[in-house]
């Protein structure tokens, strides 16, 4: 008994615990379906994060209940969109405000985007990879991909485990994100997700898109590996010593090997020094088993 009460509040702690992070992950598993749905109405809809967030609705549909009839479908629309609101934050990272500097079309800005501006889609086979724009640091391969990142509080359900785990993301909070501060005083779950699809239609620039800028250096690229550039900051010093001799193992003197029996103090083992090298045929002859191929009588 006195094992129990030590041993209980641990193991039902962890129990909860548990119950929790499975219901998380069945969450964000929902929300992953939802971000990619809504992607890809992104892709086909002009980066209209309208359409976005639309789709991204529809798509928690079976999260929040689902339905078997158009009634239940609309009950469960209907929480899912009373949830999101408040607690959903849709962010376009690309294409990037630099993206439609560089790739913008005058044609398709006056036509389809009424004024604003607008990345040409068609014919991406037959453009240039390698010419990439200074501002955005991109081709226009790279300006008609769609990367959207998601921001859903999630309210965990699990009695004491939601009111610990809320406590523990208002300690960590650093402050440096509003919204994100406001779902952690709410008591939700910060859940991010990224998703990044090609387009499959022309993407006009939305309100407010999330500004990137590449890594042009505003038109003036430079090495900062050439030392000889003296205009790049980031150049290395100039060292005019020689680096050190390392031919030998462990950068050790390369110190070649000599003929022992060369050397003044090499011994001497007596005796005179054969004059003719000795082959097998000698060694035969010596002891009497044969002759040199040379000496043979025919």
């Amino acid at each position: 008994m006195i094992e129990f009460a030590v041993v209980g509040p641990v193991l039902t702690l962890l129990g909860l615990a548990l119950l929790q992070y499975g219901l998380l992950f069945f969450a964000k598993n929902g929300f992953n379906h939802a971000a990619f749905m809504a992607a890809r109405a992104g892709a086909v809809g002009n980066a209209s994060l309208s359409s976005v967030q639309q789709a991204y609705v529809r798509a928690l549909v079976p999260l929040y209940g689902g339905g078997r009839n158009s009634a239940e479908l609309a009950e469960a629309y209907a929480r899912a969109q009373a949830d999101v609101n408040g607690h959903l934050r849709i962010e376009l990272l690309n294409p990037t405000p630099e993206s439609f500097d560089d790739w913008n079309d005058p044609a398709l800005q006056r036509t389809l985007g009424q004024g604003r501006r607008v990345i040409p889609n068609g014919n991406q086979a037959f453009k240039n990879p390698d010419d990439i724009r200074n501002r955005s640091g991109q081709n226009i391969h790279d300006a008609n991909l769609i990367k959207l990142r998601f921001t859903q509080g999630y309210a965990p359900q699990v009695p004491l485990v939601r009111q610990l785990y809320s406590q523990y993301l208002k300690w960590r909070d650093p402050g440096t994100d509003a919204f994100h501060s406001q779902l952690v005083a709410q008591g939700r779950i910060p859940v991010v997700t990224h998703v990044t699809l090609q387009m499959q239609s022309d993407a006009i620039e939305p309100d407010q898109p999330v500004s990137m800028p590449g890594r042009g250096n505003s038109g003036h690229p430079g090495d900062p590996g050439d030392p000889g550039d003296a205009g790049d900051a980031g150049d290395p010093p100039v060292v005019d010593i020689p680096p050190p001799d390392c031919s030998g193992s462990g950068c050790a003197a390369d110190s070649s090997p000599t003929n022992p029996t060369t050397t003044p103090d090499a011994p001497s083992c007596g005796g005179a020094q054969p004059t003719q090298p000795i082959t097998p045929w000698s060694v035969f002859a010596t002891v009497g088993l044969g002759s040199s191929p040379s000496t043979a009588s025919p």
